[in-house]
């Protein structure tokens, strides 16, 4: 009885240090894409609004503006969007 009491209690002392491990990392990241964000070098993706770094991103330019994506597909929606919009003015 003594070892089956012993045992759940490691390892539930072992659960909560994963877990314990899995929050604080969530939390770092967290706090570490807001610095990002913050000095300027990530940037969000005017489509599906995930934030990308600028080193990563997905660029193009139209009208003179230059644009970041976290992937093509998303570049090539904006693409569509904007080209409907032209085509509407003109």
């Amino acid at each position: 009885m003594v070892k089956l009491l012993f045992s759940a209690a490691a390892v539930y002392f072992l659960y909560k240090m994963f877990m314990g491990d899995t929050k604080q990392k969530q939390k770092m990241d967290k706090q570490e894409q807001e610095t990002l964000i913050a000095k300027g070098e990530m940037v969000k993706d005017p489509i599906c609004g995930a934030y990308v770094s600028l080193d990563n991103s997905v660029m193009t330019s139209k009208h003179g503006e230059v644009v970041h994506f976290c992937s093509y597909e998303c570049r090539d929606k904006y693409l569509k969007r904007i080209e409907s919009s032209d085509s509407d003015i003109g």
